[in-house]
């Protein structure tokens, strides 16, 4: 089981929770090496997919009139169908679960006491009111899978080379018709992405810092969220600590699990 901590104090939400569970980097490349754009994207979903990963967060959501409001949670990922994950604190909050399988998602609040199928427009809601929805936590980590990719060139980024791809949807229900990310050209991590509507309307930003190797992969320790249709508020998320390769409970993506605890 390989293992990596946040040290200091953390900044002040996925992959997301998406964008949290899907993280990157392996096998390391030369800028310079010619790759289509196609590669660059399955390069990066391969990096940021993994077997078993078990991890503590913090959530901070910030207010622009200086208030902050902030969460913790633990939570365990098995490839890119199958996550859960439980609010920790602070107290009012610490209970609260999500279970994701595929592109299914329930959620639990234990003064509700019950499980609901979050569908529909529910997914276009802040995630216990942050910036990231429902939709961004429940969607396909494999970008491949349901984009098609254009190379628009490379970039420096924050003193760091990077490809920048255009994506454009292969099916009509995903959240976000149209993305646009950079990509690490060494490390094979995304280090920001934007996120479009049809109409090319920009729906949310999102930039990856604190990028850290563990296990011959580099990830992005820390996630920002900017819904710019949500003016008053970002979410910036921060990983406390990260696990590989971890044994998970048998019974851990489950609603018996979910409803149960």
């Amino acid at each position: 089981m390989n293992s990596i901590s946040s040290t200091g104090p953390a900044p002040v939400v996925i992959p997301v929770l998406a964008l949290v569970l899907q993280m990157a980097g392996a096998a390391t490349t030369s800028a310079r090496a010619q790759v289509s754009a196609a590669e660059i994207l399955e390069r990066t979903d391969a990096n940021m997919t993994v077997r078993t990963a078990r991890m503590t967060a913090r959530m901070s959501i910030q207010y622009r009139d200086g208030a902050v409001r902030e969460l913790e949670f633990v939570s365990w990922a098995e490839g890119t169908d199958r996550s859960f994950l439980e609010f920790t604190a602070p107290a009012r909050e610490a209970g609260s679960r999500f279970l994701r399988i595929e592109t299914s998602m329930w959620i639990y609040i234990p003064r509700a006491g019950k499980s609901v199928r979050i569908q529909g427009h529910m997914l276009r809601q802040g995630m216990m009111g942050s910036d990231f929805s429902y939709g961004d936590a429940s969607e396909n980590p494999s970008l491949a899978d349901d984009y098609a990719a254009t190379a628009e060139g490379r970039e420096d980024l924050d003193g760091r080379p990077t490809f920048k791809l255009f994506l454009t949807a292969k099916r009509e229900d995903l959240a976000y018709p149209q993305r646009r990310i950079w990509v690490d050209a060494e490390r094979w991590v995304p280090l920001r992405e934007e996120r479009f509507a049809r109409s090319g309307k920009l729906l949310k930003t999102v930039s990856l810092a604190d990028v850290r190797q563990i296990a011959g992969r580099w990830y992005p320790f820390r996630v920002e969220m900017d819904n710019a249709l949500q003016t008053d508020t970002r979410t910036v998320l921060q990983i406390l600590e990260f696990e590989l390769d971890v044994e998970l409970p048998a019974d851990i993506f489950t609603l018996r699990r979910l409803e149960g605890g």
